[in-house]
């Protein structure tokens, strides 16, 4: 059974699924912000961990008083601890998933007292990502000052499991030719069975992550000396199938400085999407051995 609600934090109003019962595990999504992502994850493991899931700030069922504010860093951990205070979790463990996993690390670095342990998966720290990559972005921001936020969005998501985007993508025709049939498709799938409304609201969620978010999450880097002494343990993962691109090697960065080792889950980038019950068990099994008392 899933139970929903709403919080009111400070400039939103988060809308939010609690599952199970057990130990805290929140899922911390992140570009396209919406706690569907870990559904079939956390249907998964519900048996076993009370899974807290939302919608980010500004993301599908959760309203931000200003819309065209950027995204702070600073608010969306703040925004995490609302999330775990209202259902009563003093402590949790944490999963999050590309900008979740920044987010995870940001949380991790200025609340570590609630954390159990927290595990970041492909976390695209810009900050120590390859030339080329960060020339993708310079041409998607490029692309959003120029053709507007829907075929940028076209040209990041078209890049995330790949070293870079389809000919079509790359060739400004073709790549607003997709951004209509993208801006489009969700408007009707909106009105389909849920699947389909689920595939709408996240694609919805494009324009925001553009406008509002992308430049924070590339801003971002970790506060390390503050990671590096924290008293629980930081998981570093990869999907095996996405770890050679940039979202899997801003893993193996942060495993390197973090002294950490890199666990690989199913699928790629957005395996828990793909692929949910295989991801499951490595999530399970990782979360057990985050729990292990420290010898």
């Amino acid at each position: 059974m899933t139970q929903t609600g709403t919080i009111r934090t400070d400039g939103a109003t988060l809308y939010y699924e609690r599952r199970g019962t057990g130990p805290a595990l929140l899922m911390i999504s992140g570009g396209g912000g919406d706690a569907g992502y870990y559904s079939g994850v956390a249907d998964s493991l519900a048996d076993e961990y009370t899974v807290l899931t939302y919608d980010r700030r500004g993301n599908s069922r959760s309203r931000v008083d200003d819309p065209t504010r950027p995204m702070v860093m600073a608010e969306q951990s703040a925004d995490a601890l609302a999330v775990l205070s209202h259902n009563e979790a003093a402590t949790a463990l944490v999963f999050g998933g590309s900008g979740g996993a920044l987010i995870t690390l940001d949380l991790a670095a200025r609340h570590g007292a609630v954390l159990e342990g927290a595990i970041v998966h492909e976390p695209p720290v810009f900050a120590h990502l390859s030339a080329a990559t960060l020339d993708i972005f310079a041409e998607i921001r490029r692309i959003a000052d120029r053709e507007g936020p829907w075929p940028a969005y076209a040209r990041f998501i078209t890049t995330i499991d790949h070293e870079d985007s389809p000919a079509l993508i790359r060739n400004p025709v073709g790549r607003r030719m997709v951004a209509t049939l993208m801006r489009v498709g969700s408007k009707v799938a909106a009105h389909g069975p849920g699947g389909l409304r689920d595939v709408a609201r996240f694609m919805g969620n494009g324009e925001y992550l553009v406008t509002n978010e992308l430049d924070p999450f590339m801003a971002f880097e970790p506060d390390y000396e503050a990671l590096r002494s924290a008293e629980f343990p930081i998981v570093p993962a990869v999907g095996e199938e996405s770890r050679r691109y940039y979202p899997g090697q801003g893993a193996e960065e942060v495993a390197k400085r973090l002294d950490a080792r890199v666990v690989e889950f199913p699928g790629h980038h957005a395996g828990y999407t793909e692929h949910p019950e295989e991801f499951a068990v490595t999530l399970r099994r990782t979360l057990a051995t985050l729990r292990e008392p420290a010898h």
